[in-house]
């Protein structure tokens, strides 16, 4: 793998990047990964169901689906592809950070929705949102939220610094994608589609492989 440097992925550029790699790479889809490991780490999970939409959905749910989706997209491109969890299970931050230590992945991606507080503007918070902690983090975050936000229209919650439990871990780039508000009326119905869905992962795999093969 390639050492991070510093570069500014601005969203132009992502885009350019973006259809550079992909036409260069799109007549052997099943070999764009080959034998590269990606970690996925749904959120939550269990009986920590994180936050609900106003039809009783649970985040767990959608970033499970999402991530199996995910799954699928990266082990059709020739990835080897680590879960931290396949099924509603709960797996603890602890285990979580253990398979990161110990796969090493060339990325591990935590897949997760949120929410605002009860006393919050439900309808005036939406949009992608990504975080980061160590520096070899960063690259991958502002790369892939720029792509996400280019290629599917979505609004541009921001890119954080943030020392959280899954932005830690050193052993590997390590990104925590907020896919979305649930208590955003509209953007909860994106987030439960089942065509946006599966668009979201497509792209998504797309990104990884344009992140994997970018210019540093």
């Amino acid at each position: 793998m390639a050492i991070w440097r510093p570069k500014a992925w601005g969203l132009a550029a992502v885009l350019a990047l973006s259809a550079l790699t992909q036409s260069a790479l799109a007549e052997q889809p099943d070999s764009q990964l080959a034998g590269i490991k990606v970690l996925i780490n749904p959120g939550h999970g269990g009986p920590e169901t994180g936050a609900a939409g106003p039809t009783g959905v649970w985040a767990k749910d959608v970033s499970l689906t999402v991530s199996l989706l995910l799954q699928e997209e990266l082990l059709n491109r020739g990835a080897v592809v680590v879960m931290t969890r396949e099924t509603d299970v709960d797996v603890s931050l602890t285990e979580r950070q253990r398979q990161i230590a110990q796969t090493e992945p060339a990325i591990a991606l935590t897949i997760h929705h949120t929410s605002v507080a009860e006393d919050g503007d439900a309808e005036g918070s939406q949009g992608v949102r990504s975080y980061w902690y160590h520096p070899q983090s960063h690259g991958a975050a502002v790369f892939l939220h720029n792509y996400l936000i280019g290629n599917l229209g979505r609004v541009d919650g921001g890119i954080f610094w943030n020392n959280l439990a899954l932005t830690r871990p050193s052993e590997a780039p390590a990104v925590v994608l907020e896919l979305g508000f649930m208590t955003h009326p509209e953007e909860f119905e994106w987030i439960t589609d089942e065509d946006a869905q599966r668009e979201l992962a497509r792209v998504l795999a797309d990104g990884i492989v344009t992140w994997l093969h970018r210019e540093v």
